[in-house]
C-alpha cells in the first residue's frame, strides 16, 4: 500500500497531467476537482476536520 506521501505526489502530478492537458478550462477544472482536489481533500480529513470532542454542543 501506498504511503500518505506517496498518494499526494501521484496525485501532484495527476493534477499537472490535466493542467497539460489539451481538454477545455471547464474539463481541466471539473477533472481537477475530481481527480485531485477531492482526493487529497479525503487524504488529509483527519487534518481538515478537527476531531470530536465527544460533548454534544
Amino acid at each position: 500500500m501506498a504511503t500518505k506521501l506517496e498518494l499526494e505526489e501521484y496525485l501532484y502530478r495527476r493534477a499537472i497531467d490535466i493542467i497539460e492537458s489539451a481538454d477545455t478550462d471547464d474539463d481541466k477544472e471539473k477533472l481537477l476537482f475530481l481527480e485531485v482536489w477531492i482526493p487529497l481533500a479525503d487524504l488529509y480529513k483527519d487534518k481538515l476536520i478537527p476531531p470530536s470532542s465527544g460533548e454534544n454542543a
